[in-house]
């Protein structure tokens, strides 16, 4: 009878362990989550333990990753320990669903907003879930169908929802326009300018300046407003979300554009038509012309240099001669006839070669290769209407156009290449640009004397500094400096948390990103950027180089062949970029050739490129102004300006095609240590904007041993010139 008595005990007591249930709990801990009402949730937990009062709970605690891992054994409805750790829960760092739902269980509970950001929310259909919510901004659509799809349940706990009304209210009135003008102030170096005309170019409406240069003009976002005054340079400046507009404006004086490190910074794109140089988009024909830097230095003849640079021409391939010339090329009605001659015409230095003659019995082959392509400063091809205005019947067959530097002309004023030897000594005493900004929150991270009083440093000021983007780009660069690349990582993640929306923040959490190798990342940051910017030509191009970067070629290269053919980039317009993306598609095909299907893809980008050093810089607020001053190893100086004042139709176009990105390279000519300083003059605009530039710098570019360093500098302090980069070409 005892044995019985016993056998039955153990049964009960077997029956209860195979009754526990094994529950995971998956608890966001993003910084999202921290205005959650967890008094709810609590007593959502408290009530399925009285419910379920023996359990075996897994607690999964997330953000931008798995943060804790931890088991919990409920007995008797008892949870304390497991409230205890939810109580402490820290918030902070992106949200990351990626890793979830992957235990052994038999249901689970997620508590989250459900907001996407670092990836897509992805929950499991095979065991219930159950999903609660508190927060007035919840993914309320998404977590429902997931509940539904796994047969658990959606609980939405907060029923404040006229708090979620006013915060729309603030919104929408922030956002609004106060009343649709534009105030400032107009000075030029003599002071305050009166009776500056400024004129509204979508309306046609105008005023004038008044006594002390201040003037009011009705003008809505996205409209342009012209600024002009005898003996000045007209000023052109698109209308931003700011309403006070302060202008200075400088006298006309030439302006020399480019220096022996090229810089495309030509507000017109300058052709040769054989008898000027005009602005390409006033013709009515069709033009096409390379400048130096697309000349390869493996182009080691005038030959290898226009092969495969222009639509339609070739070279002739199919000849009995020995060797084949470049007079042998074959333009306009290539192909048609047997009898004529088919070559077109080469013009050197505004004079014509002998050309070369393809027709029966009358065959003749030029010699072009004492052309040196070293000394090459543009080719230009031209054909139909082009070739045949100005050279006739020998312009038949399309005519090339080759400028030396031997024939640069003193006139030509409009574009002079002036070598820094030339100009102004360098007499400056410009400072190394300090790795962290000396702003407050990072004087006080500083006083930690270690990691963990560094995180409670950093809790502390993020009460105060934690609504800005700039607080986590800065404070990730600090926590960078204790080598704990969790931390760091989970600091810079809150940028999605409170600015997913913000494109300019995002472009620099893109910088950080690849700065640091962590190239995936970017990856999602961009396609954000691009959905919140499809317009935007820099959104293609950053998307196609963060492909590269992550290794994903054939997508890369499918975005730059989608540019080239304008297909599936929503019209948008890359004049501006046009020569940077030819340079990056270029280095992206020699380095991966054999990886990639290169059918249909444009000739222009099989050709190999190759330069000694080329350096990039891009700025991800529009806005900002500032000057590039650029010494050689001779100490010579040369400045490239980013101001309304002295480049406001270049800053017009940057807005209008949205990028912002300018680039040098240098050659084996050019040895010896390059200093580039920035002196930053703010931005044109109100809003409280920080501008970060990231610097981009390529060693033997285009090469096999090809290198890349990537540096992301804050600007903050005005009206001070300060060292972003040295670099030395041996």
């Amino acid at each position: 009878m005892k044995n019985i008595v016993i056998l039955i005990v153990f049964w009960f007591s077997i029956q209860g362990i195979y009754a526990q249930k094994k529950i995971t709990i998956y608890w966001d801990a993003s910084y999202s989550m921290k205005d959650r009402k967890i008094d709810r949730e609590l007593q959502y937990l408290n009530n399925y333990f009285k419910k379920h009062q023996t359990a075996n709970v897994t607690l999964v605690m997330f953000s931008n990753e798995i943060i804790l891992k931890e088991s919990y054994s409920i007995k008797d409805g008892i949870w304390k320990a497991l409230e205890h750790e939810l109580l402490n829960t820290i918030y902070d760092g992106a949200t990351s669903f990626s890793n979830l739902f992957n235990g052994n269980y038999d249901e689970c509970f997620l508590f989250s907003d459900g907001i996407e950001n670092l990836d897509k929310f992805k929950p499991p259909t095979d065991k219930p879930l159950h999903i609660i919510s508190t927060l007035p901004n919840t993914n309320t659509i998404n977590l429902k169908l997931a509940a539904d799809l796994s047969l658990g349940s959606y609980v939405y706990l907060n029923i404040e929802l006229e708090q979620s009304n006013r915060n729309e209210n603030v919104e929408q009135f922030f956002s609004s326009e106060s009343d649709g003008l534009v105030t400032g102030m107009i000075s030029g170096i003599e002071g305050s300018l009166q009776n500056v005309s400024v004129i509204n170019k979508n309306t046609n409406q105008g005023v004038a300046s008044i006594i002390g240069g201040s003037y009011r003009i009705k003008a809505k976002e996205g409209e342009i407003l012209a600024f002009t005054y005898l003996g000045k340079k007209t000023v052109t400046i698109r209308v931003s979300k700011a309403d006070i507009l302060n202008i200075t404006m400088v006298d006309i004086k030439e302006i020399l554009d480019e220096i022996v490190i090229i810089s495309e910074v030509e507000k017109e794109d300058l052709v040769n038509t054989g008898n000027i140089r005009v602005d390409k988009k006033r013709l009515g024909y069709s033009i096409e012309s390379i400048g130096e830097e697309e000349i390869s230095e493996l182009d080691t003849d005038v030959k290898l240099a226009v092969k495969g640079q222009f639509a339609g021409l070739e070279i002739q391939n199919n000849t009995a001669q020995g060797r084949v010339d470049l007079s042998q090329f074959l333009g306009r009605g290539k192909n048609m006839t047997i009898v004529g001659n088919q070559y077109g015409l080469i013009v050197l230095d505004g004079v014509p070669l002998a050309q070369s003659n393809s027709s029966a019995g009358n065959g003749f082959v030029n010699d072009t290769s004492f052309i040196n392509p070293d000394i090459i400063v543009d080719i230009t091809y031209l054909k139909g209407l082009a070739a045949t205005n100005k050279y006739g019947t020998r312009g038949i067959n399309g005519v090339l156009l080759i400028t030396t530097k031997n024939a640069v002309s003193d006139k030509d004023t409009t574009k002079k290449k002036i070598k820094l030897g030339t100009t102004t000594t360098y007499r400056g005493n410009a400072q190394l640009i300090a790795e962290l900004p000396n702003v407050s929150y990072i004087k006080a991270l500083k006083t930690s004397k270690t990691v963990d009083e560094a995180f409670q440093n950093y809790l502390l000021q993020r009460k105060k500094y934690g609504h800005k983007p700039e607080f986590y780009l800065d404070t990730y660069d600090y926590f960078k400096e204790w080598n704990n690349e969790l931390l760091s990582k989970r600091v810079l993640s809150n940028v999605y948390e409170i600015a997913f929306n913000d494109v300019a923040a995002l472009r620099v959490l893109s910088y950080k990103q690849q700065a640091i190798g962590n190239y995936k990342d970017a990856v999602i940051t961009l396609k954000q950027v691009l959905k919140l910017k499809p317009k935007q030509s820099q959104s293609y191009r950053d998307m196609a180089l963060a492909y590269n970067y992550a290794g994903n070629y054939a997508e890369s290269l499918k975005i730059y062949n989608n540019i080239d053919k304008n297909i599936g980039v929503n019209n948008s317009n890359f004049s501006g970029l046009k020569k940077t993306i030819t340079k990056d598609a270029k280095s992206l095909i020699v380095r991966h050739k054999t990886e990639l299907n290169t059918l249909g893809i444009n000739p222009l980008y099989l050709r190999k490129i190759k330069h000694k050093a080329r350096i990039i810089f891009e700025w991800n607020n529009f806005d900002a102004e500032f000057d590039l001053n650029i010494i050689n190893p001779q100490k010579r100086l040369f400045t490239w300006s980013h101001t309304i004042a002295e480049n406001s139709q270049r800053i017009l176009q940057e807005k209008e095609l949205g990028y912002g990105l300018e680039e040098f390279f240098l050659t084996s000519s050019d040895l010896g240590e390059w200093t580039f300083n920035m002196n930053y003059f703010g931005n044109h605009s109100k809003l409280d904007e920080p501008t970060y530039v990231k610097i981009t710098i390529y060693k033997n570019f285009g090469s096999a041993n090809e290198t890349k360093e990537i540096k992301v500098v804050r600007l903050y302090k005005k009206n001070l010139e300060q060292t972003v980069v040295k670099l030395n070409v041996n």
